[in-house]
């Protein structure tokens, strides 16, 4: 625990969201000491944040919440990436504004290494899939799905199951970031960018 968390002074009222955002800051902290869900304790997030156990049931209804409300932080973070990327391509180009959301990826991994890890390093305990199709990962999900619409309404074809291909785009950048951070290769860019015109290729065609 820190010690400014040790001397942390009460929230006056009116400052919930306040609590919330320390709530969510110490539980990041954690979870990149202890790597899992199952081993995250909720004692241990409120004495992280200076605060009594019971507060975090006035913002969060379990842990499970309380962890993919702190993972969401870095999926939004990556998702306006790729859409801040996507919005500077070419508004005429599906494909050109697909080919900047995976490149945004990419880079976004390699910049953001801490928050990166976060995500896909976080053990997570399973859930029903009513819950699932609430997991934060679905901002990734839903914006290749919608990229990949507008190649269709283009003329392209998604070759393969049209259902897979946003997963086939996510497993595809991530498994080629995570080989390209590991090896000791020269660290070239341009490696990855080529990499999605190769997985362009693949996947599309006119």
């Amino acid at each position: 625990m820190s010690e400014s968390a040790a001397v942390r002074p009460r929230n006056p009222r009116g400052q919930g969201e306040r609590l919330r955002e320390e709530l969510l800051r110490a539980t990041e902290r954690l979870l990149e000491e202890v790597g899992s869900e199952d081993a995250l304790s909720l004692r241990a997030v409120a004495r992280e944040a200076g605060v009594a156990a019971p507060s975090i049931y006035r913002h969060f209804a379990d842990k499970t919440e309380l962890v993919w409300a702190t993972l969401e932080i870095s999926y939004e973070r990556l998702a306006h990436a790729m859409a801040d990327a996507a919005a500077e391509a070419d508004d005429a180009d599906p494909v050109d504004r697909l080919r900047a959301q995976l490149r945004a990826y990419c880079r976004y991994a390699i910049e953001h290494p801490a928050n990166y890890r976060l995500l896909y390093e976080t053990r997570q305990t399973p859930v029903g899939p009513e819950r699932l199709a609430g997991h934060p990962a679905g901002l990734l999900v839903r914006s290749w799905h919608h990229a990949l619409t507008a190649c269709e309404e283009a003329g392209w074809r998604v070759r393969g199951s049209r259902a897979e291909a946003p997963y086939l785009l996510w497993s595809a950048v991530h498994g080629r970031v995570m080989i390209w951070q590991v090896m000791p290769s020269r660290k070239d860019t341009s490696r990855l960018d080529g990499f999605v015109e190769e997985l362009l290729q693949l996947l599309l065609e006119h």
